[in-house]
């Protein structure tokens, strides 16, 4: 039977419906369903710092070479389309559009970026010019996506609504997949600042910091 996770941290959104949560050293950002934008916090004091303003909906975001890359659902069709942004230099202005028009999470890996797929349950690998470079088969549907080093961590459920929720573990170099640990709530977003999780209870307005059990 699959333990629970367990939590470090429980913080207090300052947005609510908190969706998408990137990390890059002190500063964690957290986007919200309810107001679209993405709030730049403080790491220590959990304060918030800055206020992004993106094209669309921040579904997915994840910090990686000095970029926050993230999915944006635009325009009232809600296209899929990955966005980048440096905080020295702000947004760059050429989008690429998500394969099939699907996109929810992402993570970023030795410059390319792992799109997950949320409802088709697959990860793409997709390198500068969006093309796919390869294709991972998850066993559930995929609610978010983190990267430590040749392994993938996959926040995942097959029914977002009622369904329990787990963390899979994705091995980037066979494809091979194993849950690994149960999420007691319904989560989304998922990230990994090289010693613990970040992922967001959404109907809490709860930010959650958690390691895998033992």
């Amino acid at each position: 039977m699959l333990q629970p996770i367990v939590e470090v941290e429980r913080l207090v959104s300052s947005s609510p419906e908190p969706h998408a949560v990137a990390v890059d050293g002190d500063t964690v950002y957290v986007s919200s369903r309810a107001t679209r934008r993405i709030d730049v916090l403080d790491r220590a004091s959990w304060r918030k710092r800055d206020e992004l303003v993106p094209p669309g909906m921040p579904w997915g975001m994840a910090y990686g070479n000095g970029q926050l890359v993230m999915t944006c659902g635009e325009e009232a069709e809600d296209f899929r389309r990955i966005r980048r942004y440096e905080p020295q230099r702000g947004w760059h202005p050429a989008p690429l559009a998500c394969p099939e028009d699907t996109g929810s999470h992402v993570a970023v890996r030795n410059g390319h970026v792992l799109l997950a797929q949320w409802y088709n349950r697959v990860v793409l690998e997709l390198d500068g010019a969006g093309n796919i470079v390869r294709r991972y088969e998850s066993p559930h549907g995929i609610a978010g996506i983190a990267v430590d080093g040749d392994k993938a961590f996959l926040l995942t459920t097959d029914d977002e609504d009622a369904g329990d929720y787990w963390i899979t573990g994705l091995d980037l170099a066979t494809g091979a997949t194993e849950d690994l640990a149960l999420v007691p709530f319904h989560a989304r977003g998922l990230a990994w600042d090289g010693e613990r999780f970040w992922t967001n209870h959404r109907e809490a307005d709860r930010t959650v910091t958690f390691r895998l059990p033992s």
